[in-house]
């Protein structure tokens, strides 16, 4: 069997995607900065560049610059937020167009660079994901017991993963020999399920029939999810610093 499978989440990737999102915020939030002036503090272009991120600094009071942080917020609130709203959009509906051909891979074969111990952990720190996951995926006993079920794929994660030690797999137990969910339609089946494979752990299968889905779109995916994560940050800081 010939399996080729991308490896839809790497922390690499994610920090060059979350540097490019971050350069493309500031970029944005710092246009017209050469229109407001303080008679008390004065920002040049070249501490722009040196800094991108003056505008998270709280001001002193009367600041001419709080208008910066004002406009900072506005553009977030309404056209930052409204692209990243349009680009989900156009992705799920994009994903809700395809139908599932119950191969069982996904459940079958449910891949982490966490042990089922730190996913615990993490869930029992607030972490949605991963209370999620730890409700109905189980942990392999061993790498070698998950090769039994798929040999050649756990071999190419392992191999992808960069790091043999560092690679965990689960299954889960509610599916049947049909490859069907047991569970499906009631409340004991988590929103990772219904959300697949737009989740932070998955490795797609070749076969799998999001797979043309998943390597389209998972770039502005990623680039959605850390453009969030950064406003949310940048929002909070200027806020904050406003009060």
């Amino acid at each position: 069997m010939s399996l080729e499978f991308e490896l839809s989440h790497t922390r690499q990737q994610y920090r060059d995607i979350f540097e490019q999102a971050r350069v493309q915020l500031f970029t944005l939030i710092n246009q017209g900065i050469q229109d407001i002036s303080c008679a008390q503090c004065v920002i040049t272009p070249e501490d722009l560049i040196n800094d991108p991120e003056l505008c998270l600094r709280p001001r002193h009071s009367g600041c001419g610059y709080q208008a910066w942080q004002k406009n900072a917020i506005s553009v977030i609130e309404k056209q930052v937020a409204r692209d990243i709203l349009t680009r989900l959009k156009a992705i799920e509906t994009y994903k809700e167009s395809i139908q599932c051909h119950s191969c069982g891979v996904c459940c079958r074969l449910a891949s982490s660079e966490f042990s089922y111990q730190e996913l615990e952990q993490k869930a029992k720190q607030g972490d949605r994901f991963a209370t999620e996951f730890t409700s109905i995926f189980l942990p392999y006993p061993s790498q070698e017991k998950a090769k039994e079920v798929y040999p050649e794929l756990v071999a190419d994660v392992i191999r992808l993963s960069g790091d043999p030690e560092g690679v965990y797999f689960y299954h889960c137990p509610y599916i049947g020999e049909d490859n069907r969910c047991s569970i499906y339609g009631t409340s004991k089946r988590p929103s990772i399920c219904s959300s697949y494979p737009d989740t932070p752990l998955t490795f797609i299968y070749d076969k799998c029939a999001w797979a043309p889905w998943k390597q389209e779109t998972h770039q502005d995916a990623l680039m959605a999810h850390a453009t969030i994560e950064l406003c949310s940050f940048v929002l909070g800081k200027i806020q904050e610093g406003l009060k």
